[in-house]
């Protein structure tokens, strides 16, 4: 069933015990992208045992176009109510409830290994990559410009029209409205982390980063070629570290052609109808993205 106004206190306290999550970052979810319509419920006993968010999202198909899709987030249960078959139950209602508003697709990403097989019999295919890249700060110094002082800001809506042009040639790939940015950011930042943008226009580049010990990772890159000499400038300057960890869109051109790549799965889909999946390039896969594993 779908959820109701008033459940609030409840997705709270499923989120915070499945995800071991402090309060902040499960309140910002509910007070700025929680929907009733988004998310489906299955009650126990008269109680909220288990829960699936479905986020708005859109497919990019060949030829431009852009196909209503879903993404399936924090989907959980309460340990009393845990193996009764509910995740697989939210499963089917996700697919005939977005199917009946109009989504064509639902992406999901498995939190670990142990569930990529639960979303496989639920009928999802692999589908989305990533390429990964871990650098040191002395090839980043030998590209990077000092950047200048300040922050270089640019609105949500800019950030989606840019990201959109980003992936403009991998049919298959995740569009996000500048709400859906909004939070990945503010998600990103209850973690240390940050929006860093440089450029403007056409050259309009980001990197979304957080600390991890000596490492940066960068969770998000998406930087025009003139930008990246003052993205690399920001990245030492506001995330000092030994090692850069980029997550990218994965193709055949490694950001930094020396230092070895790795590509990995990162992205499940299903079709909701007939028309079945965007045809994938191999050399440029369709790409999730925006950090909200």
């Amino acid at each position: 069933m779908r959820a109701a106004h008033g459940m609030e206190r409840g997705l709270r306290a499923l989120w915070q015990e499945s995800f071991h999550e402090a309060a902040r970052p499960v309140n910002l979810y509910l007070r700025n992208a929680f929907r009733p319509e988004n998310c489906l419920v299955a009650l126990c006993e008269g109680k909220l045992a288990s829960a699936a968010h479905l986020l708005p999202c859109r497919v990019l198909l060949p030829g431009g176009e852009t196909a209503p899709a879903h993404y399936v987030y924090a989907v959980a249960t309460f340990p009393q109510f845990r193996g009764r078959g509910l995740v697989r139950e939210l499963l089917r209602e996700a697919e005939r409830y977005g199917a009946a508003r109009g989504d064509r697709f639902s992406l999901v990403l498995p939190a670990d290994e142990g569930l990529i097989s639960l979303y496989a019999k639920a009928g999802y295919l692999p589908y989305c990559s990533v390429q990964e890249q871990t650098v040191p700060a002395a090839a980043l110094r030998e590209a990077a410009r000092e950047p200048a002082p300040g922050r270089r800001l640019a609105s949500y809506s800019a950030l989606c029209r840019a990201r959109s042009r980003f992936l403009a040639d991998r049919p298959g790939s995740v569009l996000w409205d500048a709400k859906a940015f909004f939070y990945a950011v503010e998600s990103a930042r209850q973690y240390g982390g940050r929006l860093l943008t440089a450029g403007e226009g056409e050259t309009l580049s980001w990197a979304l980063c957080g600390a991890a010990g000596d490492r940066c990772d960068v969770v998000e890159w998406m930087a025009r070629p003139a930008a990246l000499p003052e993205l690399f400038g920001l990245l030492l300057r506001d995330f000092p570290a030994a090692l850069y960890r980029f997550r990218l869109p994965a193709g055949p051109t490694p950001l930094f052609p020396a230092f070895a790549s790795q590509p990995r799965p990162f992205g499940m889909a299903k079709p909701l109808g007939d028309a079945g999946l965007p045809h994938m390039d191999a050399e440029r896969p369709p790409y999730l993205g925006l950090s909200l594993d």
